[in-house]
């Protein structure tokens, strides 16, 4: 992976965008408020990174490591997440409208009050997952591959809200 020192981050963060990033190693960083939107950053390295605020809006975020990132009240609206590694992070009032997140791993991430209107979760693991309060249509969550453990929108363990969404109760 291509490794920069901060400041060379930051010239390059100011240059023309879309920015093309695929591998890049920016594990830890603090990226506040940060302005990858349309950006390629396919297979990058973004474990612990401090994403809270940023727009990100149509990036390509594929095969990305997010384990354990802070993305609180990022705009991720039509993001491409397939096959992302999101466990352990912290989503909350995140806007992941219209994202794609198939086969994405989101388990033990938080969830809270995170916008999910037209995202595709299909085959995505979200075991653990909090996503009380969130915005997501029920039919959009019975695509998910798994859900474990999960809290569901209404605060209720995913195992009593499938069997209802499904007649049983």
């Amino acid at each position: 992976m291509a490794e920069f020192s901060r400041y060379e981050f930051f010239m390059l963060l100011n240059q023309t965008k879309p920015l093309w990033l695929s591998y890049i190693d920016l594990s830890g960083m603090d990226l506040r408020g940060v302005n990858l939107s349309r950006s390629i950053l396919y297979g990058a390295n973004l474990e612990g990174v401090n994403l809270n605020g940023a727009e990100l809006v149509e990036a390509n975020l594929g095969g990305v490591n997010l384990r354990k990132a802070s993305l609180v009240g990022a705009d991720l609206r039509r993001a491409k997440l397939r096959g992302a590694d999101l466990r352990g992070a912290d989503l909350r009032e995140a806007n992941l409208s219209e994202a794609d997140l198939y086969e994405a791993i989101l388990s033990d991430s938080s969830m809270v009050d995170v916008n999910l209107g037209g995202a595709d979760l299909t085959n995505a693991n979200l075991d653990g997952a909090n996503l009380y309060r969130a915005n997501v249509p029920d039919h959009k969550l019975l695509k998910a591959k798994s859900m474990d453990r999960t809290v569901m929108p209404d605060g209720e363990p995913a195992d009593k809200w499938q069997r209802r969404s499904s007649g049983g109760l």
